[in-house]
């Protein structure tokens, strides 16, 4: 069982043989010639030296004679060991005697470098609010709708770009095909768009007029013109002129698959040379071609007789041309009987358009 302070107090004082209480405390013997008996001081001699505690010799330690006045109550001024001591920098060249060095807790040089860093975000920070909200004005807008007289003129805006070639008018690619329509020995129909001088289309009439001849464009184009060069203008690659020699167009129809399935008529007046036929804008990727009549050739336009150019870069028919009598027929001879009667020829036929914007 342990005992208390008080306890342990409370039995020596009320045993008269304080002793017998721990019967088993150890004794030590005292080494040799140490000094084993002490002279007690009477009370007399103890009061005559250091005074008597009645008669307030106490009193240059403590104001009311109480000889620990001098210490302060560690409850009040926190003056104990175990209170907390502000503490005190101490140089480390000091050297007073008996004021042990503290060693230092952080280098000055990287305190001040952290103090100057810290100061100058500070003056950043202040600065920016400063130029920030320092001014009343309202923020301007970006984009004014008006120009302010004195004001800057507008950056130049970059120019349009030119209109894509698409868009333009040209000849359109396109598959033509007359092979259900056309008798033995014609040429291919796909001739009238090649850019040989020296060929042409050569369709075998068998007798009468009447020939399709299909043109696929592939993809829906805006249609705006149709070129078509009737009989056979030029010469073959022996350099000899083929006008002569084969029937031309007379008047031939158009028939375009849009939604409206429009029908064109063209008179060709038989030129020699390009016979244009404007087109309302027609939205197309087919067209069907009915050779409705052919005739002969008419005799060679006189010299100097050429097409006239329109402003859309394409050439208008020359005056109507006369005829050139045949032999046996009504205008000289019989038609039946003459070679030029058993085929019509087309130099050229160009689909004018462009793609849809």
């Amino acid at each position: 069982m342990t005992l208390t302070n008080e306890q342990w107090t409370e039995q020596l004082q009320a045993c008269e043989d304080p002793a017998s209480l721990y019967p088993d405390a150890p004794v030590f013997d005292l080494p040799e010639g140490a000094q084993t008996d002490y002279e007690v001081a009477d009370e007399d001699q103890y009061d005559d030296e250091y005074g008597d505690e009645d008669d307030g010799q106490y009193d240059e330690y403590g104001g009311d004679g109480e000889p620990f006045d001098d210490y302060a109550d560690p409850e009040e001024d926190g003056d104990h060991p175990g209170a907390p001591r502000d503490l005190v920098e101490v140089p480390l060249d000091s050297e007073e005697p008996g004021e042990p060095q503290r060693p230092r807790r952080f280098d000055g040089k990287i305190a001040m470098g952290f103090a100057a860093a810290g100061l100058v975000a500070v003056l950043v920070a202040i600065v920016g609010a400063v130029a920030v909200y320092s001014s009343d004005e309202p923020a301007r807008p970006t984009a004014a709708s008006v120009t302010e007289p004195g004001a800057a003129p507008p950056p130049h805006t970059a120019a349009p770009k030119p209109v894509a070639a698409e868009s333009a008018d040209r000849p359109l690619p396109y598959t033509a095909d007359a092979a259900g329509s056309c008798a033995a020995g014609s040429t291919a129909a796909q001739t009238m768009a090649g850019a040989d001088p020296h060929s042409a289309f050569v369709c075998v009439r068998g007798g009468a007029d009447g020939q399709v001849i299909e043109i696929d464009l592939s993809k829906t184009y805006m249609i705006t013109a149709i070129s078509l060069t009737p009989g056979w203008v030029g010469k073959d690659a022996s350099g000899v002129s083929q006008w002569g020699q084969y029937r031309v167009v007379t008047t031939v129809q158009y028939l375009f698959n849009d939604t409206d399935r429009t029908l064109v008529t063209q008179e060709t007046k038989n030129v020699h040379g390009e016979a244009v036929q404007p087109i309302k804008r027609v939205l197309a990727s087919k067209i069907t071609i009915l050779i409705r009549q052919t005739s002969r050739p008419p005799a060679q336009p006189e010299p100097g007789a050429t097409p006239t150019p329109t402003t859309g870069g394409f050439n208008l028919p020359a005056p109507p041309l006369t005829l050139a009598p045949l032999p046996g027929s009504p205008l000289g001879g019989h038609q039946e009987s003459d070679p030029v009667d058993a085929a019509f020829a087309i130099k050229s036929l160009k689909i004018i358009g462009h793609e849809p914007l």
